[in-house]
């Protein structure tokens, strides 16, 4: 938030930094690389500084990215022009409901047009708890050695649930002391939001409803969204998926935090989301293994019987198209959510 702040991270391959001028407070995303020979000019993953130092022959920018001091200038000629080699900006930067946004295409949708359907969800996310949410307490951060989307879509499957987490619900069913149902609910669906973006219902209820944890207060809004190519809303963090290789993704977690409840409050929403995320968890760690087992089986792709096919097509034939966005709905167990990203997916791969 303050001028100077600056985070790093990557749009797909390319390592950038995220930076808010100290002189302008305007926020910029430049590429992370010193524009005389290349190395990374920033190590730190987040901080507040002024300004960047390439370590190898110390050229100097600003958080403005100017490059401002150039080690024996003289050394280059009179046709040397610092003002042409500041750091290399990516040509589009956007924010909407607090979230920055970054695109290497100088052309396409705007931001809001990308986000379409899914902004009101986005918004309700943002202003959760009594002041809104922070989200500066770390970072949780795992790999697998699988395909990006699988994780995309796990965040919105419904169907999953119930199997791979039996052991979980179990030993919370213990916990609360009554038998939890995570089968199929009344009122609870799947939303294919358009542009590649989709919603799960954890609670019946649709945008607005929110859910609580075991020790019965509220814990976020009822609903977990991925927005399209790589980033996810859950109810206690935020979720970024990097592609590394077509058999290799990295995740980084992003817990939050509400402005206006107590410490303890928060730390018992870390608490609960160590016990389903964490490295040493109930849950997540179950995905991930699933992961991995699709990613073998993926390789049993002979045309032999259509073995290569994947279907995603539960609920297809009930879907529910929304009149006025677009969007369509099934019920909580279908597949219209990874449709969704699937859709996307092939729309991108086939354009020119």
């Amino acid at each position: 938030p303050d001028g100077g702040d600056y985070k790093l991270t990557y749009i797909g391959k390319h390592p950038v930094i995220v930076a808010r001028s100290s002189d302008d407070k305007q926020i910029r995303v430049f590429f992370n690389r010193c524009r005389h020979r290349g190395a990374t000019v920033c190590q730190l993953e987040y901080g507040n500084s002024n300004y960047f130092r390439c370590a190898y022959h110390g050229w100097v920018y600003n958080n403005g990215g100017g490059l401002v001091g150039v080690p024996f200038e003289e050394g280059y000629g009179e046709g040397f022009d610092k003002d042409k080699l500041g750091l290399v900006q990516v040509p589009r930067v956007g924010t909407y409901a607090g979230f920055i946004w970054a695109s290497l295409s100088a052309d396409g949708p705007s931001l809001q047009e990308h986000l379409g359907n899914a902004m009101p969800y986005i918004d309700k996310f943002s202003t959760q708890g009594t002041e809104g949410i922070q989200v500066n307490i770390g970072a949780q951060k795992f790999g697998y050695n699988g395909n990006w989307k699988m994780q995309m879509e796990n965040t919105v499957d419904g169907y999953h649930a119930s199997f791979v987490h039996a052991s979980y619900f179990e030993i919370i069913s213990r916990r609360v002391g009554r038998k939890l149902n995570f089968g199929p609910r009344e009122g609870m669906h799947v939303i294919d939001l358009g542009n590649g973006h989709a919603v799960l219902d954890i609670e019946p209820g649709g945008i607005d409803a929110t859910t609580t944890n075991s020790r019965g207060s509220n814990s976020g809004p009822g609903y977990n969204m991925t927005v399209f190519p790589n980033v996810a809303f859950l109810f206690s963090q935020i979720r970024q998926i990097r592609p590394v290789a077509f058999n290799r993704t990295e995740v980084t977690l992003y817990p939050l935090r509400f402005k206006g409840i107590s410490d303890e409050a928060n730390t018992a929403r870390l608490r609960e989301h160590e016990s389903f995320y964490g490295p040493a968890s109930f849950a997540a760690p179950d995905d991930w293994e699933m992961f991995l087992r699709c990613q073998t089986g993926f390789q049993a792709d002979a045309d032999v019987n259509e073995a290569e096919w994947i279907r995603l097509y539960r609920g297809l034939h009930q879907e529910d198209v929304d009149p006025k966005t677009g969007a369509k709905a099934t019920t909580q167990m279908d597949e219209a959510s990874q449709r969704a990203l699937h859709r996307q997916w092939k729309k991108m791969m086939q354009a020119d």
